[in-house]
């Protein structure tokens, strides 16, 4: 992916195309996620999706090495990086999001992720040197406050007429750890990936060696869970069959945020990223029935959101 495709396009427009890839592939995950989860529970559904990440990731360097030929040589600061991170994302971000969307639906959920830029800022800062102009800032402030009016505003607009006994309750301050959490362990994750393809240019390699991490670290801490497994496969084969899917994308995005990160800052690849309500939004009018509600302070957030990506995305040219 890598090699020769920063010819074709120059280089900020070809992070930005990679992260808003990323952003797709994140909010079909979340879509499926809570079309699926009343049928096979999310600590299942992240174990799945998990285990997928393994043989996918090795046949995607399997593929690269038969199309591109072979690797960088691999750089140790990348190697452990990559491996960190895979802890951080695809283990610990990805079951505390999969918790958040269980506990409290999709649009909370995202609504955290929102705070994932700022971290990832501040973080980039202080490890990596990358000092965003005040525009910059300006523009990832932006991104968020939208982002943050949009699942607000869905939440304003959630006022059902009649009662709905499947919706679940929140228990607001465990939601606010839960979602918090997710959102600083994706922002660990895209630190530590922006530092390691700085050193090893090889997103396909080091998203699939996280995975391998990331999976081992889900597999140690609920490894009472392997056996009821085969069972909840057996019973909801379909809702099992989606958590497959969820991996998929979960591991191609990855691909895609880490090469993103080759060409512009962790914090703006990360506001890109997080753009998935103005998918995931529209997608709950269509297929939830507008559960999650949307109305004028939703578009409106949109709006704002898509302004903070334009303003960030002119810096970084």
């Amino acid at each position: 992916m890598h090699r020769g495709a920063s010819a074709l396009l120059p280089s900020a427009p070809l992070g930005a195309a990679l992260a808003a890839a990323a952003m797709l592939l994140f909010a079909a995950c979340s879509i499926t996620t809570a079309s699926v989860m009343r049928r096979l529970d999310t600590d299942a559904g992240a174990m799945i999706a998990a285990l997928v990440n393994v043989p996918l990731g090795i046949l995607m360097v399997l593929g690269q090495l038969l199309w591109m030929g072979a690797l960088q040589p691999p750089s140790l600061p990348g190697v452990l990086g990559f491996l960190l991170a895979g802890v951080f994302s695809t283990y610990l971000g990805r079951w505390l999001f999969f918790k958040s969307i269980e506990s409290a639906g999709p649009t909370r959920a995202t609504s955290f992720q929102t705070s994932s830029p700022l971290i990832t800022a501040l973080l980039g800062w202080i490890f990596l040197g990358q000092v965003l102009s005040p525009l910059a800032l300006a523009g990832i402030a932006l991104g968020v406050l939208g982002l943050a009016t949009t699942v607000l505003g869905s939440r304003r607009a959630r006022q059902p007429a009649m009662p709905q006994p499947q919706q679940p309750s929140v228990d607001l301050r465990s939601f606010v750890l839960i979602g918090l959490g997710s959102s600083t362990a994706y922002a660990i994750s895209h630190v530590l990936r922006a530092g390691a393809i700085a050193s090893w240019n090889e997103p396909v390699a080091g998203v699939a060696l996280g995975a391998c991490t990331g999976t081992l670290a889900l597999v140690l801490v609920h490894r009472r869970q392997r056996l009821p497994l085969r069972q909840r496969i057996v019973a909801q084969p379909r809702a099992a069959l989606a958590y497959a899917g969820v991996g998929c994308m979960q591991i191609l995005a990855q691909v895609c945020m880490v090469a993103a990160l080759a060409h512009i800052p962790a914090s703006i690849a990360a506001l890109i990223a997080l753009c998935s309500p103005l998918v995931v939004m529209p997608a709950s009018l269509l297929l939830f029935r507008n559960r999650e509600g949307i109305g004028l302070f939703v578009v409106l957030g949109m709006l704002i959101t898509m302004g903070g990506v334009a303003l960030t995305m002119v810096q970084a040219g």
